[in-house]
């Protein structure tokens, strides 16, 4: 992941292209590599990164405020009336943004001009970066002091002016100029009881802060180096904590429109796998019977009229009943019809097999009894122009089964 650094006091007619600190870090939020550069060198160094930024505090404030709501929508509902009395602009000139709730039950917030937020957007995707998450750079530092204790910590971030970070456990992480702390830090113990105007110093001079007898100060060695890892961490966590891509700006942040449709998509996907699968079976079985029905008709073909050669079955055959039919001689089509219309006459036999030739045929026949065989036979022997030959019969319980062979006769 990549998390870049906007710069202090930028503005949409800033001269020149736009170089940040960034750092390249691993899932894990352990530093790989870092330096300063332009989002469209970025992009070419690092194409499939995943892209976070840190906002200056000179372009952020934090809040702590008291919300009686618990829904996270209502939360942000009430959040420009719950700051309305700390802000000077008009509330639709600003862009407010819900944090997490702090251990004395009051909501952190995020205020920043929404002229801003479109800026810092418009740029990211210039440079062709979709970004992640807009997060606060003090509120990475949202360590909690014991209660009455405000901690003082030089910054690990490259500004343009030296920072220090101002913890406590009632209030929000605030970051000012080393130059500011002595009168800020004044003011700030002044509204405080005197059992709670204790002061941690780690790495700041407090002989430079001009502060009152009645401030309790614990100086320590300046601890900046051992600040970034931590921070880089939380701004690397997979659900961050304070983002300011909310509302009308999440559509940057939060995964793409159709994730929501995800269960939709992956149901609809699933119901289109199985409908082609089917589709694909039938028509698999529909091939199959197509090539059996074509073999079994190439191989009566052959069976019928071994002397033609195969071009196309069906039409072969209707040209060869039709022909033979209305021959004068008759043929093999004269020859079976005359065989059918004895043999089915009354429905008296039952033709299950035959094989036929332009001058004789053989046939099986079905029938009740051997009377009606005999019948059939007599039939077929009063037509002078026929000659029938019994070639063997068998009797079961179902009735006899006869093979017939009928032929012209020559004379």
């Amino acid at each position: 992941m990549l998390i870049v650094l906007l710069p202090e006091h930028l503005q949409p007619d800033s001269p020149g292209p736009v170089r940040m600190h960034w750092w390249h870090t691993d899932r894990d939020g352990s530093l790989l590599d870092t330096g300063h550069d332009t989002l469209e060198a970025l992009h070419g160094q690092y194409p499939t990164e995943r892209m976070r930024a840190l906002v200056p505090p000179s372009a952020v404030t934090l809040y702590r405020v008291r919300v009686p709501v618990r829904k996270a929508s209502a939360v942000r509902a009430a959040l420009p009336f719950a700051l309305e009395d700390f802000l000077s602009q008009e509330l639709d000139e600003l862009h407010f943004a819900a944090g997490p709730r702090r251990p004395d039950d009051r909501v952190a917030a995020a205020v920043v001009e929404q002229s801003n937020m479109v800026f810092w957007q418009e740029l990211f995707e210039q440079a062709g970066w979709r970004l992640e998450a807009l997060m606060p750079l003090s509120e990475l530092h949202a360590e909690l002091p014991p209660a009455g204790v405000l901690r003082v910590q030089q910054s690990p971030w490259p500004t343009d002016m030296p920072l220090v970070i101002v913890t406590a456990a009632d209030q929000e992480p605030v970051m000012m100029e080393e130059s500011l702390l002595g009168i800020w830090l004044q003011r700030r113990l002044a509204d405080r009881d005197p059992e709670d105007r204790i002061l941690e110093l780690y790495g700041v001079d407090a002989g430079a802060l001009n502060l009152g007898e009645d401030a309790q100060v614990i100086p320590g060695p300046d601890l900046s180096s051992e600040l970034l890892e931590p921070a880089l961490r939380r701004a690397t966590d997979t659900r961050p904590v304070f983002n300011l891509l909310t509302g009308p700006y999440a559509s940057g942040m939060a995964a793409p429109p159709w994730r929501k449709m995800r269960t939709t998509m992956i149901a609809a996907g699933v119901l289109l796998a199985v409908m082609a699968t089917q589709f694909g079976l039938e028509t698999w079985t529909l091939a199959r019977e197509r090539d059996r029905l074509q073999a079994e008709i190439n191989s009566l073909f052959d069976t019928t009229l071994p002397t033609s050669r195969r071009v196309d079955p069906v039409t072969q055959f209707r040209e060869a009943l039709e022909g033979g039919g209305s021959s004068g001689n008759g043929g093999m089509g004269g020859l079976l019809y005359e065989v059918l219309a004895v043999s089915s006459k009354d429905g008296k036999a039952e033709i299950r097999e035959f094989r036929a030739t332009p001058v004789d045929m053989e046939i099986e026949l079905h029938v009740a009894s051997f009377a009606e065989l005999e019948t059939i036979r007599a039939s077929l022997a009063a037509k002078p122009e026929l000659r029938e030959t019994l070639q063997g019969a068998d009797s079961g319980t179902e009735g006899v089964t006869a093979r017939l062979k009928v032929e012209r006769s020559k004379s």
